[in-house]
């Protein structure tokens, strides 16, 4: 456990792949005064809270994954969460970053010490009662995804339900399913995922949709024998498999983002998957979407459509009124018991920009700073919070490519500026005109994609403004986030 009063060149905040990523590159410069803390009881971030049954990754394994630590081993095209939280924990170990990491630490508070150049960081040890504890340390890398605080629907008479209810990040994997009447409320990404497997244990799987979803096959399979051997024994050839699903994600999706044409001829081909595979045709049209492709996360499954095809499968679409001790009263006024409610309901972005309190320069708060809305200079760092970093901050999210890819260019950049900060003996800051001039022109490029064109979505603050997301694609990202332009920010030597 951290020692209270320990000081640190550099503090690290989380332990999914931002953290690990952090840490890799952290020791790749020979810097070993580090510390990596995180709440919860193991590595793993997202993938170690989401056990439910079927839960996996969206985007291909080869390409969620370190690029410079490929894994050739890879079960399936798309991993599941098993494979992945091995794959962290070998990483971890490979890396031998194990040493430097500290768990159940949950930071509370952030402080910048302006006098003395450096941070104070209040935490609690999540075994203890009360005590609030504190190190230092000159820079704040935080890696806290945007995956870990669940998000609840405010429904009247939630809490009074007396059966058995969970989130699909909180799931239990004790529980026997069997025979069970199950209601699933919400059917976006991770409901996609589990009422398939549910539905073959379950008497009765009722599906609350309020808002359909466009849904792509995800043609996944196993990776052949052959095909493993192959990316061992000719490590370049897991690469070019690699390069292959990165361009043609990159090529074939982000017109989706820009171009009308093309959503619309997407969409009339994800609606004829839809009558392909369900057989009712209310049910189709109930499932068919009437906002433009892409506006919302657009999500793939194999198997969520014929889940619906089943008897013990009903999916309701009249809203939830209210809930009692013994079920859900529909939006009909219809009265249904379960002995189950699982929310699939997401997570708060919000709470992942605002969860952890920082106070900056002259005692401002990030709460303050971001009482008009979220945004940061090139998603990485703010104004007037010097030495602080963020790995998926405001509007670093590309639904063109995968997240590691993203993290490793945010923290490539990240430890640029730390290299300079060190070289020169001083505390790194953001010019604000910088900060404003990159965020208003990215806010003029949003206003031209599909997720401005009118639906409500995840990607949007309650202001309607989009802070998840950049206007670009992977590559575009990656070029603007190739090196920092040092006449952006504020070097400040310190004696």
């Amino acid at each position: 456990m951290l020692k209270s009063g320990s000081h640190y060149e550099v503090l690290v905040i989380g332990t999914g792949f931002s953290g690990l990523c952090a840490a890799i590159k952290l020791k790749d410069r020979g810097l070993e005064d580090f510390v990596v803390v995180d709440k919860a009881s193991g590595i793993g971030g997202t993938w170690l809270a989401n056990r439910y049954p079927g839960a996996a990754c969206d985007v291909p394994s080869h390409l969620y994954s370190f690029s410079f630590a490929p894994n050739p081993n890879w079960s399936h095209i798309y991993s599941r969460q098993p494979a992945i939280l091995d794959y962290m924990h070998n990483v971890a170990e490979r890396f031998d970053l194990n040493p430097h990491i500290q768990l159940g630490v949950e930071v509370l508070e952030t402080v910048f010490d302006e006098a003395k150049g450096r941070w104070t960081i209040y935490y609690r040890d999540c075994a203890e009662e009360g005590a609030r504890l504190w190190v230092t340390a000159r820079f704040i890398i935080n890696g806290m995804g945007g995956l870990h605080r669940p998000s609840f629907p405010a429904i009247p008479g939630r809490d009074r339900f007396a059966g058995k209810a969970m989130h699909t990040a909180q799931w239990d994997t004790d529980y026997d399913l069997s025979g069970k009447r199950v209601a699933v409320v919400g059917s976006a990404a991770s409901a996609v995922q589990l009422i398939p497997k549910v539905a073959k244990a379950a008497a009765q799987v009722d599906v609350y949709q309020r808002t359909p979803n466009f849904i792509a096959p995800r043609r996944d399979r196993a990776y052949r024998p052959w095909e493993r051997r192959l990316f061992s024994l000719l490590p370049f050839t897991a690469k070019l498999h690699r390069a292959a699903i990165f361009w043609r994600l990159d090529l074939l999706l982000f017109p989706l983002v820009k171009r009308p044409r093309v959503r619309a001829r997407g969409a009339r081909q994800l609606r004829r998957f839809i009558t392909a595979v369900v057989r009712d045709k209310a049910l189709q049209k109930a499932l068919t979407p009437e906002y433009e492709l892409g506006c919302k996360r657009i999500l793939i499954s194999d198997d969520f459509f014929p889940a619906l095809n089943r008897e013990n499968v009903d999916l309701l679409t009249t809203g939830i009124d209210s809930m009692d001790e013994c079920g859900i009263v529909d939006g009909a006024g219809v009265h249904r018991p379960y002995d189950l409610i699982v929310y699939a309901t997401g997570f708060s972005i919000q709470e992942q920009f605002f969860g952890l309190n920082a106070v900056g320069r002259g005692g401002v708060t990030l709460s303050e700073v971001w009482a008009e809305g979220v945004q940061a200079h090139r998603g990485v760092m703010l104004a007037g919070f010097p030495n602080y970093f963020l790995t998926t901050g405001p509007n670093t999210g590309v639904g063109t490519t995968s997240v590691i890819f993203m993290i490793e260019r945010t923290t490539d950049w990240i430890m640029q500026a730390i290299d300079r900060a060190r070289k020169t003996g001083s505390t790194l800051d953001v010019k604000p005109a910088a900060q404003h001039a990159y965020n208003d022109r990215i806010t003029k490029e949003l206003d031209e994609t599909v997720w401005a064109s009118g639906c409500d979505s995840w990607y949007k603050s309650p202001n309607g403004r989009i802070e998840v997301l950049y206007p670009g694609n992977a590559t575009m990202f990656a070029r603007e986030m190739r090196r920092p332009n040092f006449d952006e920010l504020i070097l400040e030597t310190r004696p």
